[in-house]
């Protein structure tokens, strides 16, 4: 097998936990995830398999999108209620009880487009080389620098408030990579002037892949492995332009021997720049490699080795 499963991590389970269990329900060697959810947090994980662990790189320019419950009146060293209380507001305080819908919608008009944002100090980025989560952990000082990350759309979903109870919102979010649900509703409960921390999530889209196809690691074990649905490597990387190459090009390719190629534009089926990196195929249908496509001063185009990949399984050769 190689390509990507959509797998559904419940809450509870580490990635890594997540994806060591597919491993071994699979009998595969070779297995790595797609972008780290918290260990509280639920959803899609896309598990990429065999030769699919060099698609990993593909995930992280594609959206995501994420369900996640806010709940206001208190923040924590994390952003989330797993962590530490560090302040808090009376559930009578005046500042929640006159919170309200219309006052969450208008502040979330803040948070759409290009944003600058501060990751929580315990998340995966790394300060000199070591994740901060582990520096925080260790009660060490640092400085987490802001980001800009993209917020392609966010909308409230439900609110909820009830007496002697703190507020919740449950908000749908569609972003870039490198987006910290957790500080978004940090960032919010400031911005309201009540604290908030996220309560819930589930990312319920990454990419192609969406929360209702994706099969928890539990059940796995018990599909064959010819019934177990997966995205093959090339469909992976489906929105780059392909090539079939004839037998005594592959072989060329195959061998390593540098060689031209005749009319890319009509081949290719458009333009095609510098440096734009192609799927190539063998006219039996074999997924052999991406290749980068370059151009010599007399304007001949060549092919050069990106990843090999050489996989019989394809979906998207038509």
């Amino acid at each position: 097998m190689d390509g990507v499963i959509n797998v559904y991590k419940p809450a509870g389970m580490t990635s890594f936990a997540c994806v060591s269990k597919v491993r071994r329900a699979l009998g595969e060697k070779k297995a790595g995830h797609a972008g780290t959810l918290d260990p509280e947090a639920s959803g899609v994980l896309p598990v990429c398999v065999g030769k699919g662990t060099k698609c990993v790189d593909e995930f992280l320019n594609m959206p995501k999108r994420y369900v996640g419950e806010v709940t206001f009146g208190f923040k924590s060293d994390t952003c989330d209620i797993w962590g530490e209380k560090i302040d808090s507001l009376d559930v009578n305080d005046e500042r929640l009880v006159s919170l309200n819908e219309e006052s969450v919608i208008k502040a979330l008009k803040s948070f759409k487009g290009e944003i600058e944002q501060i990751p929580p100090d315990y998340a995966a980025v790394k300060i000199g080389g070591v994740p901060a989560y582990k520096l925080a952990r260790q009660g060490k000082q640092f400085e987490m620098r802001s980001r800009k990350v993209t917020v392609y759309d966010i909308e409230l979903k439900s609110f909820v408030k009830d007496e002697c109870r703190y507020p919740k919102a449950i908000i749908d979010i569609k972003c870039s990579r490198g987006t910290y649900i957790r500080s978004i509703f940090r960032d919010l409960g400031d911005a309201l002037g009540v604290m908030g921390c996220m309560s819930a999530l589930e990312r319920t889209e990454y990419g192609f892949l969406k929360a209702e196809k994706g099969i928890k690691p539990d059940s796995i074990g018990a599909l064959a492995t010819v019934d177990l649905p997966y995205y093959t490597a090339d469909f992976i990387l489906k929105e780059h332009k392909k090539i079939v190459l004839d037998a005594k090009e592959e072989q060329k390719y195959r061998t390593g021997v540098k060689f031209s190629i005749a009319d890319i534009e009509s081949r290719v089926g458009g333009n095609v720049v510098d440096g734009e990196v192609l799927r190539v195929y063998t006219a039996k249908r074999v997924f052999l490699a991406t290749a980068s496509v370059s151009y010599d001063e007399n304007g001949k185009c060549k092919l050069k080795n990106d990843k090999f990949f050489d996989c019989g399984e394809v979906m998207d050769f038509e």
